[in-house]
């Protein structure tokens, strides 16, 4: 954190009164042009007056010269703001990408083009697999560690707009919305990072549907050092169901393979009621498959668990309450019944926030 020394409350304070005196020096100068009588009262005691004058001017001038200070640093803001948006005059590579003349530049720094934080182009430009009409950059700085020295700089976020649905690492991405690339380290070329998937997008069997949202991910590592396998995760956040394995499940989170095939459903609820072997469980219910490293013991399984305030009936009478799971195959086999802790399993309460807007249930099919 960087220090900040605030002014204290008697530089407000005489800011306040030298401002009050520059209003009624101000008003005073008005009536003496404006009355002839004011000016002949004047000049009935013209050093008295005219002392009171030269006072109120001496206290007016802190207001005065604090506003030309202000007015001073605006300009300069205002000039370096110009200085930094830029339009190229010719075809010029930056960054990667091959920008036409006209392209719109905001740059970190004025005059210099390669450190653009901001690109905006009148057509489409290939850009690292995509054809983006807008780009926009966070840079890091470089520091030598000894002298503080600067380095240099290197994007290490990028965002990306185009125009409608493209083919972007294998998805299709509605590139209406933002597209996001991550460099690694220094000189490396942008990676793909995440995009709202258009229509046409599969998961194996599963259609996807638009408006998900898929991120690249290197697998899973946990404190022991193991590492589970996955390449992509999607998202859905959408009042429709999706259906997979047979159970329409509401906001599922997809674990995806290099292929684009389901590795697993990290999180998702029962969209509509669901009997499944002996069990019946309400909507609402939690799903998700078997994670590290219940896994390892009973692999291709399911784990359902009923959330907050919810109770699972079972055929001969017993029922299953919050905090436990049942562990099942997709034909209905029961492996376990453990507590959510052993099964890999969290519940999170909701939190509502007066004011904001209500998310849409998902809705069951009739």
């Amino acid at each position: 954190m960087i220090p900040i020394s605030l002014p204290s409350t008697e530089f407000f304070v005489f800011l306040f009164v030298s401002q009050l005196a520059g209003l009624a020096l101000l008003g005073w100068l008005a009536v003496l042009a404006a009355s002839r009588r004011a000016r002949q009262r004047f000049g009935r005691r013209p050093w008295l007056h005219g002392g009171a004058l030269l006072a109120l001017a001496a206290m007016s001038a802190f207001y005065i010269f604090i506003r030309y200070v202000f007015w001073t640093v605006d300009r300069e803001y205002d000039r370096l703001e110009a200085a930094r948006r830029v339009t190229l005059e010719q075809p010029q590579t930056l960054g990667g990408v091959a920008m036409p003349a006209g392209a719109r530049l905001v740059l970190e720094r004025e005059g210099q083009p390669e450190r653009y934080t901001e690109a905006t182009f009148d057509a489409p430009v290939p850009a690292f697999g995509m054809r983006a009409t807008r780009i926009v950059r966070y840079l890091r700085t470089e520091y030598d560690r000894e002298t503080y020295e600067e380095l240099g700089a290197h994007p290490h976020t990028l965002y990306l707009w185009g125009a409608g649905v493209q083919d972007v690492a294998g998805w299709r991405c509605d590139t209406t919305e933002k597209v996001e690339f991550r460099v690694e380290k220094k000189g490396a070329r942008p990676e793909f990072e995440s995009c709202t998937l258009g229509a046409g997008n599969r998961a194996g069997e599963i259609a996807l549907p638009a408006g998900a949202e898929v991120r690249a991910r290197k697998g899973d590592t946990y404190t022991n050092g193991h590492v589970e396998p996955l390449n992509w995760y999607v998202s859905v956040d959408s009042p429709e169901p999706l259906a997979v394995s047979g159970m329409l499940l509401g906001r599922p989170g997809l674990r995806l393979d290099d292929a684009h095939r389901l590795l697993g459903v990290a999180s998702a609820a029962l969209a509509c009621p669901l009997r499944l072997g002996p069990y019946r469980y309400p909507a609402g219910t939690r799903v998700q498959s078997t994670a590290y490293p219940l896994n390892r013991r009973l692999p291709d399984a399911w784990v359902l668990s009923p959330d907050h305030g919810m109770t699972v009936q079972r055929d001969d009478g017993e029922a299953l309450s919050e905090g436990m799971s049942v562990v099942q195959r997709g034909d209905g086999e029961v492996l376990a019944t453990l507590p959510n802790a052993e099964a890999g399993v969290m519940l999170f309460a909701t939190i509502e926030v007066e004011g904001a807007p209500s998310r849409a249930s998902v809705r069951c099919p009739s």
